[in-house]
């Protein structure tokens, strides 16, 4: 069975986004943004003089980044998993020719066969 053709895939912009966003809404729910000051810090952590020795940026002043780190928790969607945006998305953009073929997913901790009807088999 071919993969999805990416030819069918918009470019990444604000609006593909939000359009993307418009078509899963009905099936996900919001998941908070959330920081960590120890990671930000340790990610801004500046290198030392001795640590661009031997490269192409010795004799320079280190840099002193300044990051902080936003983690979107998709873990705590009803799933579990940040699989279902992108699923829900991918399912949304088919065509009803081809979602009247089935489609067949893998992931290594929940693969999972929908029969045309939409519903996945039950066991």
């Amino acid at each position: 069975m071919p993969m999805a053709s990416t030819e069918k895939c918009p470019p990444l912009t604000r609006a593909s986004v939000c359009s993307a966003l418009e078509l899963i809404r009905p099936h996900i729910h919001r998941t908070p943004v959330l920081t960590s000051t120890t990671l930000s810090d340790l990610a801004s952590t500046p290198q030392t003089p001795e640590a661009l020795l031997g490269t192409a940026y010795e004799g320079q002043t280190p840099a002193r980044p300044k990051i902080r780190l936003f983690f979107k928790c998709e873990n705590y969607q009803r799933i579990g998993a940040f699989k279902i945006r992108g699923a829900f998305h991918a399912l949304a953009r088919l065509s009803d020719e081809e979602l009247s073929k089935g489609v067949v997913t893998h992931s290594s901790g929940t693969p999972q066969v929908l029969r045309p009807s939409g519903r996945a088999p039950t066991h």
